[in-house]
């Protein structure tokens, strides 16, 4: 386990702790600094924010990061800093207990989707760790990001433990079946998960916010930039890539780049690699995709 990724200045991932590890996809920390383009990856993110105390003392906030289609930009105010937990695709429905589709490309208060008890473990958690190295007089608290990350993990550790196993099963067998055939029909991925193709659509837009066929871009998208980086490697065709992740030819990847991304892929790749390390996407941290093609 690593603190910090050589070249990531403002966004540091963490693995998961080992018990958490199948329903989040990493823990991390972040002291952003200008804009910053953040590109969906069927992912949501529970995260705290603490401004900076010189405007005007500490104050804190708590948010859920629903899915998003496309990609967007935010910044904060100046010394403001963030920790938060990424979940599993379709993870934070079930360990939550939040229809993803009310999150889908919006980021919303935590108070005003969480169950209360989860609400007030992630507060007391974050106070405890307050108030346990208090800072002297006129200085500054010891307590680091990494352990107000912790102390965040820690808060919702009952919560993904009682997490109702059909519901963390579910998301995991559309995730695989989609990973397995990228281009499958609905009909084909139903088939699979045992349910009838509008039993699948309802249940998939409440646990990922979106349909299979959303999904899938999305699932597809990653799949590339796993095969580019991890497998045959940066020097590949771009073609022979975008056939091996599933794309039925270059084209058709330059078009999904632009759609999700906002950018051409070369653009996109040039900004994407030096930014975003392996360990903050859930499709390159347990089982990358380009294991599913016996890379």
């Amino acid at each position: 386990m690593r603190d910090t990724v050589p070249g990531v200045e403002w966004y540091s991932p963490l693995e998961a702790r080992t018990d958490l590890a199948g329903s989040l996809a990493c823990v991390w920390t972040a002291v952003p600094t200008g804009r910053h383009r953040l590109v969906p990856d069927a992912c949501m993110d529970l995260l705290w924010i603490r401004r900076d105390e010189r405007s005007g003392g500490a104050f804190d906030e708590w948010w859920l990061c629903g899915p998003e289609r496309t990609a967007w930009t935010f910044s904060l105010p100046p010394g403001s800093v963030a920790v938060g937990v990424r979940f599993r695709p379709g993870h934070a429905s079930a360990v939550l207990g939040v229809d993803a589709s009310r999150l889908l490309d919006r980021r919303a208060p935590a108070h005003t989707l969480l169950r209360a008890e989860v609400v007030d473990a992630i507060v007391g958690a974050q106070a405890a760790i307050d108030s346990r190295s208090p800072a002297p007089t006129g200085g500054r608290s010891d307590v680091t990001l990494v352990d107000r990350a912790r102390a965040l993990e820690a808060a919702l550790a009952p919560a993904i433990r009682a997490a109702p196993a059909d519901g963390i099963a579910f998301a995991d067998a559309v995730v695989e079946a989609i990973v397995g055939t990228p281009r499958a029909r609905q009909s084909e991925l139903a088939r699979r998960v045992g349910l009838t193709p509008r039993q699948l659509h309802r249940r998939t837009v409440r646990t990922f916010g979106y349909s299979t066929s959303t999904l899938a871009r999305l699932v597809r998208f990653h799949r590339f930039l796993a095969v580019r980086q991890a497998s045959v490697g940066p020097s590949a065709s771009t073609a022979l890539l975008a056939g091996l992740a599933g794309y039925a030819d270059q084209p058709h990847l330059s078009r999904d780049c632009v759609a999700i991304t906002g950018l051409t892929l070369r653009r996109f790749l040039d900004e994407w690699f030096p930014t975003f390390p392996n360990t903050s996407d859930p499709f390159k941290t347990t089982a990358p995709l380009a294991s599913t093609m016996g890379a």
